[in-house]
């Protein structure tokens, strides 16, 4: 038996799945404050026999939490003498040009926090000035009691990382409990600006997330696992908590990722029942709705993001987040409508949760409407007050001039906005088509808006996973090992050896296979993908290729110009043929292969009969509905709209207009009526 957690903003989510195909779950609510107790109350509602517990694998938000809440640790940060202002004068760019309000992202580490140490680096990584570790020494008393990490970010660490691996040891030395970040650990990368960023980050996080995974560790160990505790990274795979408690700035994106995986599992199971070839993911929970892409069966990968204006140089599975939820709140503002992105979360909740919350939300305009059928039970077992969402609906439509279900249809209806127009941001914007995609939707309120999405997007397919309501907790069972490796690159392709470029392969390679092999990974199933940062000469941004040397290092070499302008001309719309390109960064990325997941196949069997029939609204229309329960729906039955199908985590809304088909392994395929 094998598990995974994810926490949300209002729930959390447990999966567990036995080798004979079984998988149990659960949704409890989340616990802000005292997140591993949320996480323990789900593992015990799972009902899990510890002794068969091969290891739980865990996507934590303590450390994205931590940053978005402003309550992280007091940072300090050390950086070469002369440069104290790289971190606060950033970029020194605008970019929302034509916003008057516009404010540059407030520095985590004020500059009476930044301390000069006299040391330099030259580009290549030579000493122009030997660390001076007199100015290390004396600082270290006031670092250790003022405060509680440290950030060290020299000029072209990246190149020679001798300056800061010795202002760790002195600080170990020195200051035994202070948490100490390098930059040539977390980004070993050009561009001080984004290094230092992301080192702040890291740091700014470090004790939060090492105490955290600390005291679940421990808990966990005390219920008798005896097997790993891994932690979903941003970038897709897994570490040991141990390596997690070392890498804060991995686990940054941990949570949302796993939904994205779970997309490329279940275009696994589709496959030749439907075309899921380009995904468009999208997880709506109590908080947050998060969109993913996931194209030939890969999701996509950033290598640098953006955290509230901050960059971050790690790479992550390109998540795309706003606050709209089941949990969004409405609220009128200078006579309008408004939804989001402020949540009610778990404490205290939507009004017809009946645990303190008094102001209307998305999950209280859908009860009212019929979307949730009167009889649903949210985790499982949490009653829903309807009178209690109608009230608190009632007090804001009186603002506004509006009855209680006019309210709750135009809050729905913006909400739908909303999103529909963030997934254009990661589509549309990017130059990219949503009609040729499918969208998958899951979470606890996604498969409720799903249609609507879909319809304001012109999209003729939507997928609801089985499980939807704790998709991105399975999807973590569905992760590699990952470690990946950055190695600053400079030369033109044309004046590249191959030998130099097998020995340099050769070196990250072992590297990446000597990480796997500390995070307990299995050596002898590795994969190993290397690939190049390149640029035109002189070109500030980069587009990254795969390398494949099976045909020999120097037949890469010659091919390398043709698939760089091809990929240019990709990506930015144009290529310029036969200008040198040159090399910036060499990646590795190694990945030690789990054991995923195995569904078992439904019985096939007919249409059974509805569990009731209740009125819902569509359109305005108070429609006589079928309420199907999905752990009765067979393989292979296929059901025209409207019907809403319920289940313990999730309820799915199918309208007129619309039909479902129920595919061997249990996930619900919609489609246009008509369309094939």
């Amino acid at each position: 038996m094998r598990v995974a957690v994810d926490i949300g903003g209002t729930f959390t989510d447990a999966v567990a799945v036995v080798d004979d195909g079984q998988i149990r779950t659960a949704k409890v609510p989340t616990t802000p404050g005292r997140l591993h107790d949320g996480v323990l109350a789900a593992l015990d509602d799972l009902q899990i026999d510890w002794g068969r517990l091969e290891g739980i694998t865990h996507g934590t938000t303590a450390g994205l939490n931590a940053f978005l809440e402003g309550r992280g640790a007091k940072v300090a940060l050390l950086t070469t003498l002369g440069f104290r202002d790289v971190y606060e004068i950033g970029r020194a760019n605008r970019p929302d040009m034509y916003n008057v309000r516009y404010r540059p992202p407030k520095p985590l580490v004020p500059r009476r926090w930044v301390f000069e140490i006299n040391e330099r680096l030259a580009a290549d990584g030579s000493v122009l000035t030997p660390l001076e570790v007199g100015d290390i020494r004396s600082l270290a008393g006031r670092l250790g009691e003022e405060f509680d990490s440290v950030a060290v970010c020299f000029l072209h660490s990246y190149a020679n990382p001798a300056h800061e691996q010795r202002v760790a040891e002195i600080l170990a030395e020195c200051c035994p409990g202070l948490s100490v970040t390098l930059s040539h650990v977390v980004a070993p990368e050009w561009r001080e600006y984004e290094r230092t960023s992301t080192t702040v980050i890291s740091a700014y996080i470090a004790p939060i997330v090492e105490q955290y995974l600390s005291e679940l560790s421990a808990r966990v160990a005390e219920r008798g696992l005896r097997g790993p505790l891994h932690v979903m990274q941003s970038n897709g795979g897994v570490m040991s908590a141990e390596m997690a408690r070392g890498k804060p700035i991995q686990t940054l994106f941990s949570g949302p990722v796993g939904g994205a995986i779970a997309g490329v599992a279940v275009a696994d199971d589709l496959h030749g029942e439907a075309d899921v070839e380009r995904l468009i993911c999208v997880d709506m929970g109590g908080t947050s709705f998060d969109m993913s892409l996931v194209v030939n069966g890969r999701a996509e990968i950033e290598l640098e993001s953006e955290l509230k204006g901050h960059p971050v140089l790690a790479p992550a599975v390109a998540i795309h987040t706003i606050g709209a939820g089941g949990g969004s709140v409405g609220y009128s503002s200078a006579g309008g409508l408004r939804v989001g992105p402020r949540s009610a979360g778990a404490v205290p909740g939507p009004a017809c949760y009946g645990t303190g919350g008094d102001e209307p939300t998305i999950t209280d305009a859908n009860l009212l409407l019929g979307r949730l059928p009167s009889f649903a039970r949210l985790a499982d077992d949490m009653r829903l007050d309807k009178a209690a969402a109608a009230s608190a609906l009632a007090q804001v439509g009186a603002t506004l001039g509006l009855e209680s279900e006019e309210l709750a249809a135009g809050m729905i209806a913006v909400a739908d906005a909303a999103m529909a127009n963030a997934i254009r941001e990661i589509t549309v914007l990017q130059g990219i088509d949503p009609r040729q995609f499918a969208l998958v939707a899951f979470g606890g309120a996604g498969p409720l808006h799903a249609v609507s999405l879909a319809e304001e997007l012109s999209v003729d397919s939507v997928i609801v996973p089985a499980d939807p309501g704790v998709l991105s907790a399975y999807g973590m069972l569905h992760s590699d090992a990952r470690h990946d490796i950055v190695r600053s690159f400079y030369v033109r392709v044309d004046d590249l050896s191959p030998d130099l470029l097998i020995s340099e392969l050769g070196e990250m390679e072992g590297q990446a296979r000597a990480i796997l092999a500390d995070d307990g990974a299995d050596t002898g199933k590795a994969r190993i993908e290397p690939s190049a940062d390149l640029r035109y000469a002189g070109q500030e941004y980069t587009v990254t290729l795969p390398l494949d040397l099976s045909g020999g290092a120097a037949a890469q070499i010659r091919g390398i110009p043709g698939q760089f302008a091809q990929a240019h001309e990709v990506r930015y719309g144009h290529s310029n043929p036969g200008e040198a390109v040159e090399f910036v960064n060499l990646r590795m990325t190694g990945y030690g292969a789990g054991r995923r997941p195995v569904r078992k196949a439904l019985p096939t069997g007919g249409v059974p009969e509805p569990e009731a029939i209740e009125k819902v609204s569509f359109a305005g229309d108070w429609v006589n509905t079928p309420i199907y329960l999905r752990a009765k729906l067979p393989g292979g039955v296929s059901i025209e709209g409207p019907i809403v199908v319920l289940e313990g985590a999730c309820t799915t809304l199918v309208p007129p207009g619309w039909k479902v088909f129920v595919s061997r392994q249990g996930h619900l395929l919609l489609k246009r009526t008509g369309d094939e």
